[in-house]
């Protein structure tokens, strides 16, 4: 695990953190592993050898074993991830988790923070649904309106809200540790991303993002 970097991507619903994943994988699969947290945790669950049931068994270890509950997370994050030396995951919440987290890896912790206005979240989100999958099963779904997407959008920023997701978008660094504050006045720890332009701006903030601060001096290479 030594010198590993593990990123969580996180930000508001349809902001473009899937799409930027998929981006990432693509073009640099070979040095980065994408793995998804709802498929972590089940693998610690199954090596904890309790009578509880997966929901029940989460709660308990995050309120009473919280520390060794990450530790054994990353332990399976590093595990799962092979040799690769950047290890990429969605969603992350709370803020307690992350700043437990930075104390546990250092600068080998990463938050990629993609935002985007919420009227192009909508709209993109709609014209998303009304469109054949390209990586996918899923077909379009030419009932759903403007203001289905809207509502629906509401409601996942207000869960999110709760969650804490909001916040990291301003973590910054303060003396040894990470704190919500002000990323215009205090350096930020979050890498923030802003995708309201097109498709291949997006793309080449997410090349700069990943040759400059997840590879630095590497390559890129395509895998496709």
């Amino acid at each position: 695990m030594k010198n590993k970097k593990f990123i969580f991507v996180t930000g508001p619903s349809e902001s473009g953190k899937s799409g930027g994943i998929n981006y990432i994988i693509d073009n640099y699969g070979d040095e980065i592993k994408h793995l998804k947290i709802r498929n972590i945790f089940p693998e610690v669950y199954k090596e904890s050898n309790t009578d509880l049931d997966f929901q029940e068994w989460y709660d308990y270890e995050y309120q009473n074993n919280f520390e060794s509950f990450w530790d054994r997370y990353i332990k399976k994050a590093d595990e799962m991830s092979g040799d690769k030396q950047v290890v990429i995951m969605d969603t992350m919440y709370g803020v307690k988790s992350i700043k437990y987290l930075y104390s546990l890896l250092g600068n080998n912790l990463g938050v990629l923070y993609i935002d985007a206005d919420f009227d192009k979240r909508i709209f993109r989100e709609y014209t998303r649904l009304r469109t054949d999958s390209t990586r996918s099963s899923r077909k379009a779904d030419l009932t759903v309106t403007l203001e289905d997407v809207t509502k629906k959008t509401i409601e996942k920023d207000s869960s999110k809200q709760k969650k804490e997701t909001f916040e990291y978008r301003d973590l910054v660094y303060r003396n040894d540790c990470i704190e919500v504050g002000d990323r215009d006045t205090e350096e930020p720890f979050s890498f923030l991303i802003e995708n309201n332009g097109s498709e291949s701006e997006f793309h080449e903030m997410l090349d700069d993002y990943v040759v400059n601060v997840l590879l630095k001096d590497k390559e890129k290479r395509l895998v496709k």
